[in-house]
């Protein structure tokens, strides 16, 4: 029997450049991407909240049927697959890259000008050509690398993260692969039950540890400092880079702008050397360091 052969470089081509070679490398097709959820698509090298929003807007989530199995998976392809070879459509362009609606954009803000942080914020949320509800992020270039840094935003900073505190049950949730939190705390006296969950939990960056705080004797205190807006915030492994959440454009200009000065206090100014603040999609724009 002749089957088709996937041709990997016509898919995602709606997507980002960078998001569309990560999904490409991973070799999951479109209607695997359809059945995963955020957090095992976030837990892909180089896909984070934004690029998850982007892949959301193209490749909705079924929520009317659960994730099928590998098995499932395979089954379901080789009892579709074609006797006869077809020609594969080339997907259609994302009808704003590199479009009309981005060029006339990008020149609307002067690369080599410095803005204050009101005027990124008004100039980003006039350009934006999003569907969706755009995130905004803070891109930072630092003198040395720094691992990561606690913050307490004033304001909502993205989605609203699901917090869990580790007990039998939790674990019993892990073990049949199903992670319904965004953040786990744990007791000390856990960890060893946990430790055997590393190799699972630490690629998707949930496993709890003293220096991200998640290690607490008293997680129900800890649990609502996060509740209330705390969070670590990471840098880049390998260098002196750090892309911070700030929240959504639809919220005010003064809690956008509370965020992204709390971000940048928290960081040290003195430790930035460039601060770029830029949303789902838009050009990037550079802030005035005061």
């Amino acid at each position: 029997m002749t089957v088709n052969k996937i041709i990997w470089e016509d898919l995602y081509t709606d997507l980002g450049t960078r998001i569309a070679n990560t999904l490409r490398t991973a070799r999951i097709r479109p209607e695997q991407l359809t059945n995963m959820s955020d957090g095992e698509i976030t837990a892909l090298p180089g896909i984070g909240e934004v690029a998850l929003e982007e892949i959301r807007a193209k490749y909705t989530l079924s929520l009317d049927k659960p994730a099928s199995s590998p098995t499932e998976s395979t089954k379901s392809t080789e009892s579709t697959k074609p006797t006869e070879p077809t020609d594969t459509p080339r997907r259609p362009r994302h009808i704003n890259r590199g479009g009309k609606k981005i060029k006339t954009n990008q020149s609307k803000i002067d690369r080599t000008k410095l803005y204050t942080t009101q005027e990124a914020i008004k100039l980003i949320k006039n350009t934006n050509i999003t569907s969706f509800t755009a995130t905004l992020t803070l891109h930072l270039n630092l003198t040395e690398r720094i691992s990561r840094v606690e913050v307490t935003f004033p304001h909502q900073a993205g989605v609203a993260k699901v917090i869990a505190i580790a007990d039998d049950k939790i674990i019993n949730e892990i073990e049949k692969g199903q992670f319904n939190f965004d953040i786990l705390l744990a007791t000390p006296a856990m960890m060893p039950k946990l430790a055997k969950h590393a190799r699972v939990l630490g690629p998707k960056g949930l496993m709890p540890s003293p220096k991200a705080g998640t290690v607490t004797p008293d997680p129900e205190s800890k649990k609502k400092e996060f509740a209330g807006g705390k969070t670590m915030i990471k840098g880049e492994g390998k260098f002196p880079l750090m892309h911070i959440t700030i929240g959504k454009l639809d919220q005010p200009d003064k809690e956008l702008i509370a965020n992204i000065e709390t971000a940048l206090t928290a960081v040290n100014v003195s430790k930035i050397t460039k601060a770029t603040l830029a949303s789902t999609m838009s050009p990037g724009i550079k802030l005035l360091l005061n």
